[in-house]
């Protein structure tokens, strides 16, 4: 039997709305800079996860989508990570490092 190209895996999606104090300027610039660089330096986030990925909508991609009556998720953001199963997710997220650094950095631009 052929081994399948792409291993079997699951796609977690964390839907993100801003905290209401920051600017969607702050919100999106925050998110792919710093929060990304501190997950990028974790080294269970970095063994462990398959594919990273971030959807960002922002005020201009509402408007231009309401104009073309195309509904937009009421988030600020997805983020979309793919790990082989959902213990292997756990074990990221209950990671000592990822509880310490990368949990706590969310209060910066995330409600």
């Amino acid at each position: 039997m052929a081994v399948p190209v792409n291993p079997p895996c699951i796609r977690i999606m964390l839907c993100l709305k801003k905290k209401d104090e920051v600017t969607d300027e702050f919100f999106h610039d925050y998110w792919k800079g710093n929060h990304v660089k501190l997950a990028l330096e974790n080294a269970k986030f970095v063994d462990k996860v398959l594919r990273y990925n971030q959807f960002h909508t922002s005020p201009k991609m509402r408007a231009q989508a309401e104009e073309f009556k195309i509904p937009v998720p009421e988030y600020d953001g997805i983020a979309e990570v793919w790990v082989k199963d959902l213990e292997t997710w756990m074990s990221i997220v209950t990671d000592e490092d990822f509880v310490r650094v990368i949990a706590p950095d969310e209060n910066h631009f995330i409600k």
